[in-house]
């Protein structure tokens, strides 16, 4: 059953020299079961309004909020793992796994533990033949939304890095170190959904879907980035076709994808739009730089395989700068939905 809601207009009193004050919806306290003496917390909001909130709201809101998993010996380990991961996103701090036939198998352990191990903060704190609880330990207020985003953007350089590097040094080796990386960044990237979940049951932040779709822009920068090694994986001897072809090419691609990256962090942290704007365009000529490459480098392919096999590189780096642009017009809406009343596209022009 839904609370009533409650609409008055109530005149501000003065209290004594300096206080002013208003009384309490009557009926509003008696639905929250507010009492002489109990906290409220107020909240100033942006466009001048003022929230109430009783402590014991806000004390049922922190508290860890608990789930229970029943499965049997039939459970798809995949969709035990899958309903984990979305609950440690949606914000659950406590994930108890039941068995309904009262023994947890071997491989479904071994599924929670793989798991777990991606998982910041997720520890199993009891176990049983039966029964299995999963505790997350996260402080929220540790975080920042910038902040795991910028942790993300370090990841995707570090990648490109490596990529560049085994193709530089035809290491297949510096290869490998990609999908480690992947694995923390992907680990991350589930904290920084959580956070923008717990964020949103809080109401503590604006821009939160614009913020989660921009954090999977950014994941899915790292899994372009995966694709594009897998394919010198599989075929070692194309890093030396790219090397020869396309060397220097390259390294001005990760600068630049480098650098867009910087700008779009930037503009997130200051709510600078011209550096959002700057971002997209950046974004938008990478894409285009990576489109003469492939097209300067047709003419040299020495078979079909080898053209498919390469096509298949630059549709990755393709990839990259589209998801690039994307993340950077999602940090262009954050940007310019930090403004309020009057937003300034004056441009300043340099003597």
């Amino acid at each position: 059953m839904s609370k009533p809601k409650i609409v008055e207009t109530r005149k501000v009193q003065k209290f004594g020299k300096s206080t002013l004050m208003i009384s309490l919806p009557s009926e509003w306290v008696r639905i929250i079961g507010l009492k002489p003496s109990d906290l409220v917390r107020l909240e100033a909001k942006e466009d001048g309004s003022l929230v109430i909130i009783p402590q014991q709201i806000l004390e049922k809101k922190s508290r860890g909020k608990e789930i229970k998993i029943v499965i049997s010996s039939t459970t798809s380990e995949d969709i035990l793992q899958r309903s984990i991961y979305a609950l440690y996103i949606a914000g659950y701090d406590r994930i108890v796994i039941e068995s309904s036939e009262g023994r947890i198998s071997h491989q479904h352990m071994h599924s929670l533990r793989t798991l777990i191990r991606m998982l910041i903060g997720a520890e199993i704190v009891e176990q049983t033949t039966d029964r299995v609880a999963i505790q997350i330990f996260i402080d929220t207020e540790r975080y920042s939304i910038d902040g795991l985003i910028a942790r993300m953007i370090s990841s995707i350089k570090s990648m490109l890095e490596f990529l560049l590097s085994s193709i530089k040094t035809l290491s297949p080796e510096h290869l490998k170190e990609i999908s480690e990386i992947e694995f923390e960044m992907d680990r991350v990237h589930a904290l920084a959904v959580r956070y923008v979940n717990v964020l949103n049951i809080l109401g503590a932040t604006p821009f939160l879907t614009e913020y989660r779709a921009l954090i999977k822009s950014i994941e899915d920068i790292g899994d372009a980035l995966t694709q594009a090694s897998q394919v010198f994986i599989d075929r070692p001897d194309l890093m030396e076709v790219i090397r020869n072809y396309i060397g220097e090419k390259l390294d001005e691609l990760k600068l630049h994808i480098s650098y867009t990256l910087d700008i779009l962090l930037e503009s997130l942290v200051k709510g600078d739009i011209f550096m959002a704007s700057r971002a997209i365009d950046l974004a938008i000529e990478a894409i285009k730089f990576v489109s003469k490459m492939e097209t300067d480098v047709v003419p040299k392919y020495k078979s079909l395989d080898e053209y498919l096999r390469v096509k298949s590189f630059f549709e990755r780096l393709l990839l990259i700068c589209y998801n690039l642009q994307t993340a950077s017009e999602l940090g262009y809406d954050i940007a310019i939905g930090k403004h309020e009343e009057t937003i300034n596209i004056v441009a300043t022009i340099k003597a």
